[in-house]
């Protein structure tokens, strides 16, 4: 009898410790959405709204005339700079979407073979979102822009060059570049390699790598003869809306 309750005294200590365990299991979560790390930064913001799930910033057009999309890509902490471009955009006819950006477009190299599968899983995550977005933002007749800054643009022109996004009418780059020789000369080649029209905005006291970055991009552009392609150096950020005006007028857009 006494081996009998010692028994059923061990087992019920058992079945305690097991329950207290499964009390202290973690929670299965959710992965983060990539709008997350600066989507409650906006919030408040008259801008700010929800599309397929996203947080964006979005502004209609200012014009008597519609022209036609132009997607934002930021970098990493800088959609307030970019953003500053949208009252001129919108003036010369364009609604303006932004996509906050996510850590990862800055932790991740587009173009290296290192944590590939992260890469490829960011790769297909951030085109699908582009891509959604404009097919629920681009009007019939309208042009689709994209305008990338920093690694936005190395990401994008890696996803042009590999055709997993599809190819904007236009391309704008702003001190485009990632932190690394070889991956700026990869998109380089991406970039002298494409048939669409870029306009390679860069600041001349920009920092060391979008120098070099941009360095790299004209220097395949004249080795590959690749037309509609115009750099420019920019002694101030705040001459974008006005080069960017002026190379659209070029293409006939305006």
């Amino acid at each position: 009898m006494a081996r009998l309750s010692l028994s059923l005294l061990l087992l019920t200590m058992l079945a305690g410790h097991v329950a207290q365990a499964s009390d202290v299991a973690p929670p299965i979560t959710e992965p983060l959405p990539l709008d997350h790390w600066q989507a409650s930064d906006w919030k408040g913001q008259p801008e700010a709204t929800q599309i397929d799930k996203q947080t964006v910033l979005f502004a209609k057009h200012d014009s008597d005339n519609y022209v036609g999309l132009a997607i934002l890509l930021p970098d990493w902490q800088r959609s307030g700079q970019l953003w500053q471009l949208t009252r001129a955009l919108s003036q010369l006819g364009f609604d303006t979407l932004l996509l906050l950006p996510s850590p990862q477009q800055t932790e991740l190299d587009p173009a290296a073979e290192k944590k590939a599968k992260e890469s490829d899983a960011f790769r297909k995550q951030l085109a699908e979102r582009i891509s959604k977005l404009a097919d629920a933002k681009l009007q019939e007749g309208g042009f689709k822009l994209i305008l990338a800054q920093g690694t936005g643009a190395a990401w994008t022109a890696n996803l042009i060059a590999s055709e997993q996004l599809p190819a904007p009418d236009a391309l704008v780059l702003l001190d485009g570049f990632f932190p690394d020789q070889q991956s700026n000369q990869i998109l380089a080649k991406e970039i002298a390699q494409g048939t669409i029209p870029t306009l390679d905005l860069y600041q001349e006291d920009g920092g060391r790598w979008p120098l070099l970055a941009a360095e790299a991009r004209q220097a395949e552009s004249r080795r590959s003869h690749k037309l509609n392609y115009r750099p420019y150096a920019l002694m101030e950020l705040g001459e974008t809306p006005t080069r960017i005006q002026g190379w659209l007028n070029h293409l006939g857009w305006l």
